[in-house]
């Protein structure tokens, strides 16, 4: 697995709307991917309908963890809601390059609300996925 990623982590106080996350690429190679579906608990990938295409949640698993690698989330944040559109079946072996930036931040008393929008590129520059995660987060 190929992964860029920034060292220091910012808080839910120093995000902006349109506040971009470091990009960061990964090279899903079939070991990565057997990571994902042993994790998920998965059907192994000889009985799988979808053989030799990467299964999309693992797509939007990999971009969420490349964000919240740059960012330092509380005890107690939950992963509220996600809407992902995913456009084109990824074979096992690409790279992808993932995306994403603060879309809406909210505070309300207690909670802070913060909208992700997530985006994934194939080495192509082809479009792979589009969403958006939304992430409830306490109010310290």
């Amino acid at each position: 697995m190929q992964n860029r990623e920034s060292n220091s982590l910012i808080g839910f106080e120093q995000l902006a709307v349109g506040y971009e996350f470091p990009s960061t690429s990964y090279q899903l190679s079939p070991q990565l991917i057997s990571k994902y579906t042993e994790a998920v608990g998965a059907q192994s990938e000889e009985k799988s309908p979808v053989a030799g295409f990467v299964p999309p949640l693992a797509i939007a698993a990999y971009i969420m963890t490349a964000m919240t690698k740059t960012v330092s989330l509380p005890p107690g944040t939950i992963h509220a809601s996600q809407e992902l559109e995913f456009l084109k079946p990824v074979p096992i072996g690409t790279t992808i390059s993932c995306t994403s930036k603060v879309a809406q931040k909210v505070q309300r008393g207690k909670l802070n609300l913060l909208m992700i929008q997530l985006e994934a590129l194939d080495q192509d520059k082809g479009k792979v996925l589009s969403g958006k995660a939304t992430l409830v987060l306490p109010a310290l």
